[in-house]
């Protein structure tokens, strides 16, 4: 199992686009050896929108691997997507990892987007399949619901004619969905006892559709404070955008508890990380943690591959 920790910024790090800013932290995410760096998608919140943010950021990275979490596919076209994500991909060398989701319920949001609630998992599904077909190479005409062309070719072409896609969210339908279509799974506002609620889950779906999804392809979003006082009341709002979920089962103050919360998290069925840092010196905290936490606790982690139970029956 690789197990693996990104770095989220957003929505509580600097917004500076200049190259002193956002583009130095990710220069610096890649420099202290980080395994990837994600963006948040959201219409109204802070921070940059990520593909084009990303695009940025593989010119000025070599090996970080470019993560969208989540992306919200239901509100863009599913064609000019899979252009936007293909050029990406192309821009890096293949280091885009893509994660879809819903987009939040909650206004301003909600109507920012423009979707009606009731369409937005058939969209996202149509996306995914039209994503997918167009990466392969070849022309492709189609038909669905929301969308209908001939003869659609990519260009530029991306550097693989498959891409994996994760998707989000934890509710039953949301779980379901990831089982049948998904090729990995990005949680959040989880606790480790849910997390593993949240596998079983998709698993199975993942069965009862003929489909396998890899055991180190289960993962989680979560947040790190430097010290208490960096979680003031804004931050905390939301942190607990979910009623009846604890802190201290997503949300780790120092470097210790950081570490002690991935360890929480793995022994529950997760093999990936996005930790989103939170202080004012986000450079400086950055460090800290790949030093005292992340590091060692990739090393430590580093375990072979386990069958599932029903395989070993």
């Amino acid at each position: 199992m690789s197990v693996r920790v990104g770095i989220g910024l957003g929505p509580f790090g600097d917004d500076d686009l200049s190259p002193g800013g956002f583009l130095r932290q990710v220069e610096r995410v890649e420099e202290l050896g980080y395994d990837s760096i994600w963006l948040s998608d959201s219409a109204t919140m802070a921070g940059p929108a990520p593909l084009v943010a990303l695009a940025a950021a593989a010119a000025r990275t070599t090996h970080l691997k470019l993560g969208t979490g989540v992306l919200v596919a239901p509100a863009r076209n599913p064609v000019l997507l899979a252009k936007e994500l293909a050029t990406v991909d192309a821009l890096s060398g293949g280091r885009l990892l893509p994660a879809f989701g819903l987009g939040i319920d909650a206004e301003p949001e909600a109507g920012a987007i423009g979707v009606a609630r009731s369409e937005r998992a058939a969209r996202t599904e149509e996306a995914i399949e039209i994503v997918r077909l167009l990466w392969q190479g070849e022309p492709v005409t189609y038909t669905g619901r929301f969308a209908s062309f001939a003869g659609v070719s990519l260009s530029p072409v991306p550097t693989r004619t498959s891409l994996d896609i994760w998707l989000g969210g934890s509710s039953p339908a949301a779980l379901r969905r990831t089982g049948r279509l998904a090729d990995g799974w990005l949680g959040s506002f989880v606790s480790p006892v849910e997390l593993t609620t949240c596998v079983e889950r998709i698993v199975e779906a993942a069965d009862e559709a003929g489909r396998a999804i890899d055991d180190d392809h289960y993962g989680t979003t979560l947040f790190a404070a430097a010290s208490p006082a960096a979680l003031t009341p804004d931050v905390l709002s939301v942190l607990r955008l979910r009623p009846g979920l604890l802190p201290e089962d997503h949300v780790a103050v120092g470097a210790a508890a950081l570490r002690e919360l991935l360890e929480r998290f793995v022994e529950a069925g997760a093999s990936k990380f996005v930790v989103v840092p939170i202080a004012a010196d986000v450079l400086a905290w950055l460090e800290e943690l790949r030093v005292e936490a992340v590091a060692p606790f990739e090393a430590a982690t580093e375990v072979p591959r386990q069958p599932r139970a029903k395989e070993t029956a």
